[in-house]
């Protein structure tokens, strides 16, 4: 049991922060209107929900559930299959809410880029 919790904090710790809150890369100089273009991009952002991934977070979270109670169904008891269900629910939820971090941080830089600003990241 004490290996799957630390194999879920492993993993949760792999996860880092929110790519869309990360700061802009430029390639070159920021000219004056970066400021006031990366405010309203990242709204953009903010607002969009992918079509694709919509049910990211509850595909990742039923995947993640079913993957961690079956390798924890291995062990001896029904307890371990079930810690390790839910643990492998709440990776698979967080791997989910990170996909669509991603999805907005690309809406971010293409919107910036349409802009005419050189961001590379």
């Amino acid at each position: 049991m004490h290996k799957i919790v630390f194999v879920a904090l492993q993993g949760l710790a792999a996860c880092g922060g929110y790519p869309s809150s990360r700061p802009l890369v430029v390639d070159g100089t920021r000219n004056a209107h970066f400021g006031q273009d990366e405010v309203e991009c990242r709204a953009l952002a903010a607002n969009y929900n992918p079509q694709q991934q919509a049910g990211a977070i509850g595909a990742g979270a039923v995947s993640g559930g079913l993957i961690g109670g079956l390798t924890s169904a291995s062990g001896e008891s029904t307890e371990g299959a079930l810690v390790g269900a839910a643990i492998g629910g709440v990776l698979g939820a967080a791997e989910g809410a990170h996909s669509e971090d991603e999805a907005r941080r690309q809406v971010l830089i293409n919107c910036m880029q349409g802009r005419g600003h050189r961001v590379i990241g």
